[in-house]
């Protein structure tokens, strides 16, 4: 499979990093062809600004790159922290680019007619793994954001995992997160050789 991984934190040897970083190994031991996109190591620009959502294409040769590399890819990894119950805003505005109009959708309609959503990424896979300070009851507002609002929206099969209370998990509960974290992968993205679909849902884990 061609999948495409996306790291966004600002934080050298962060637990977020580590985990993206091995999942990368991961998906390479499982014969993938991976294509790794650490937005703040690239400087990634995540200001959509009027004249590229009037044209609805960029000008920019980095977000050209990006838009190809998500059309043509099998699926889909992201990693990031959780700041203020949502992505950090580099990421938000890579979002905006890349996941535009002609890549990640289309309205289909008649000209001056209110125009339906079209989905481009059916058929595709997205996992979301997110790192938060966050109470454990806190409002699932990443997965919603996420499974439904974006990856779901476009098409793909999505499924967002949060691991909250960051702060007070020890070495232990972090290694089981990274086993799920790698089990999950398998799962989704298994070896050539293998020839299964996703399970259904875990617990507390939206999937769409």
């Amino acid at each position: 499979m061609k999948l495409v991984e996306i790291l966004c934190n600002p934080r050298p040897g962060s637990y977020n990093l580590a985990l993206a970083a091995s999942a990368g190994e991961k998906l390479k031991s499982l014969g993938h062809d991976v294509i790794l996109h650490d937005l703040y190591k690239e400087g990634f620009n995540p200001v959509l600004e009027a004249p590229e959502l009037a044209r609805s294409f960029s000008l920019d040769g980095l977000v050209q790159v990006h838009c190809n590399e998500l059309s043509a890819a099998d699926g889909l990894l992201v990693f990031h922290p959780e700041w203020w119950g949502q992505p950090p805003a580099v990421l938000k505005g890579w979002i905006d680019r890349v996941f535009r109009q002609g890549v990640a959708y289309e309205l289909d309609g008649e000209e001056f007619s209110e125009k339906g959503w079209k989905p481009l990424l059916t058929g595709k896979k997205g996992l979301v793994f997110c790192t938060s300070d966050a109470e454990s009851h806190s409002a699932r507002t990443l997965e919603a954001l996420w499974v439904h609002s974006v990856l779901g929206k476009c098409g793909m099969k999505a499924s967002c995992y949060v691991l909250r209370e960051m702060r007070r998990t020890d070495p232990p509960a972090r290694r089981a997160w990274l086993e799920l974290v790698m089990a999950t992968i398998e799962e989704w993205f298994p070896s050539a050789a293998a020839d299964t679909e996703p399970g259904g849902q875990r617990g507390g884990i939206l999937s769409g």
